[in-house]
């Protein structure tokens, strides 16, 4: 995207501009603006999340701080900073920490009740779905309940500005994939992750319906001697079963709702009070976690970023509502979230666990109610409870897993099972991000214009990166992409623009694999491999110089 305009209009992929990132580009765009300024690293390509996630907390305190008070505002941006999967993404290149903020700044607009302010609210909510689609379109119904509640016009007018509103939601949203689609296809590259090249489907598809419905069950986890080289497909997927209770499944429940009952509380205690900010909070939480519940597809524990603001607002208000009626009731909330973090823990950790203590503790401040002291029963048993959401915060710090697929976990920072399975644990190297065969390419390579095809962007990807060189990936993103047909790739060979072809084994597309190895020489690995890797499971690099075979 830094080597020319159109690349980084279009959002593209590689250097060729064949292929497009599966996602919109404002939060792409936002990362190749700091690259610009402050040069291409991933320092520089991290820093902007981390600022995003930074400015979500101090979002949150001002957009609670007026209707609540600075307590629950206080509590409440300090509850979000510790939402362990909110630091699990702040910390990556994913995109959430964007869609996140932008959906604070969007609840921040609807709140203020004014008709011109929903329309506003609805265009920094067209900005959150250029960041990730549809995902940003689920918080709608939350913003639109906000705004009617604290709005004072009558109805007539109220409808008047929902359709202006609607309007630029539109206008915005879909702007850059309308323009995307109207250019010839020569202009511009591919969508990844679509069957048709169309950015309009790829939000309807793949970021659409392949959210709810795959043709495959995905599976529980990948069998622990396979790497991410020697599987694709579902096993890459957090294969939670569906259903009401998906999210209190504990390595889910523990990314983001460790405060839960307080949670819960707050959005009954404070309905008579404050109607508008908590219809919005709990329409907000109420909605993903249907979305999320129901997601039979496609589904990431990072997804979870999301819910981790209402959960955060609603936690601070309930703990403040509880204070002010006594110790008798701040016991009930404590005892009550300290049962939730036993079972969280419990089912993470074990049952023997020593990490069952603080909960324990927080139990017997509850039970010091007794005594009438609300002070004690904050004092020790608050402070019990934040241990736990505070060592699965840090662990994507110290322990930081599948850094493509962030995700908080206390039991990977212990070096304990956390059940997800190898390939959503930690990162594994890419084969290709190997400097033996980087250093053959370029030396070989003569005149073809790529510096080699790949069957994926995953082993372009490394290529790419440490050449800046173009790198021809004909399966697209995942390997399953039509992104040119392969007469159309054998047309490029023959005009020798491209040489050598790494395949992957096992990931389509399978004619073109075929093709390659039937038409090219096998490069003996002594000249280009210093990775170890198993045979069977390698990859291969072919020549389809002529002549060659």
């Amino acid at each position: 995207m830094l080597q020319g305009p159109g690349l980084f209009f279009y959002n593209a992929f590689d250097p060729a501009g064949l292929v497009s990132l599966d996602k919109p580009p404002l939060a792409f765009w936002i990362q190749t603006a700091f690259a610009a300024v402050l040069g291409y690293s991933g320092w520089s390509i991290h820093l902007p999340q981390a600022l995003a996630g930074t400015t979500s907390v101090a979002l949150l305190y001002f957009l609670l701080r007026k209707p609540f008070g600075r307590t629950v505002a206080s509590i409440a941006a300090f509850l979000l900073a510790l939402s362990p999967i909110a630091v699990a993404v702040d910390r990556s290149n994913n995109t959430d920490a964007w869609l996140v903020l932008f959906l604070l700044i969007a609840a921040w607009l609807a709140l203020r009740g004014r008709g011109l302010s929903l329309v506003f609210a609805m265009v920094a909510l067209g900005f959150a779905f250029n960041v990730k689609m549809l995902a940003a379109l689920v918080c709608g119904p939350a913003l639109l309940a906000g705004w009617w509640l604290s709005s004072p016009l009558d109805w007539p007018r109220r409808l008047g500005w929902m359709f202006i509103a609607g309007l630029a939601l539109a206008i915005v949203a879909l702007s850059w994939a309308v323009v995307f689609d109207l250019t010839p296809e020569r202009l511009r590259p591919q969508a990844g992750s679509s069957r048709s090249g169309s950015m309009l489907e790829l939000i309807v598809g793949h970021n659409g319906i392949e959210r709810f419905v795959r043709d495959r069950q995905p599976a529980r986890t990948a069998p622990p001697a396979q790497t991410p080289q020697q599987t694709s497909g579902p096993m890459a997927y957090d294969a939670v079963p569906v259903g009401p209770l998906r999210l209190a499944t504990p390595m889910l429940a523990a990314q983001f709702a460790w405060a839960l009952p307080f949670a819960l509380l707050g959005a009954v205690l404070a309905w008579r009070r404050r109607r508008a900010p908590v219809a919005l909070w709990a329409g907000w939480a109420l909605t993903y976690g249907i979305v999320y519940s129901a997601a039979g597809g496609i589904f990431h524990i990072y997804y979870l970023a999301t819910l981790a603001p209402p959960l955060a607002a609603l936690a601070a208000i309930g703990g403040v509502e509880l204070w002010r009626r006594g110790a008798a009731a701040l016991a009930l909330g404590v005892a009550a979230t300290a049962l939730w973090q036993a079972y969280l823990t419990g089912t993470t950790l074990g049952w023997t666990a020593t990490w069952i203590g603080f909960p324990a503790v927080a139990l017997l401040a509850a039970a010091a109610a007794a005594w009438r002291d609300r002070r004690l029963t904050a004092l020790i048993g608050v402070v019990a409870l934040i241990v736990l959401p505070t060592a699965w915060a840090l662990s994507p710090v110290f322990s930081p897993g599948n850094l493509t697929l962030p995700s908080a976990s206390l039991p990977r920072w212990l070096g304990l099972d956390d059940g997800r399975g190898p390939i959503l644990s930690r990162t594994h190297r890419s084969q290709a991000h190997d400097p033996k065969l980087r250093s053959f390419l370029e030396a070989q390579r003569g005149t073809a214009k790529f510096l080699a095809a790949t069957s994926n962007a995953l082993l372009a990807s490394p290529l790419i990166i440490h050449s800046g060189q173009p790198v021809l990936p004909f399966g697209g993103y995942l390997g399953n992409d039509p992104i040119m047909s392969l007469d159309a790739f054998a047309e490029r060979v023959k005009r020798g623009e491209v040489r050598y072809v790494l395949l992957w084994p096992g990931r389509r597309p399978a004619d073109f694999d075929a093709w390659v190895r039937g038409r090219g020489t096998a490069v003996d690995p002594a000249l280009w491999r210093s990775l170890q890797a198993e045979p069977r499971r390698a990859i291969a690099l072919y020549d389809l110089a002529p002549g060659s075979r």
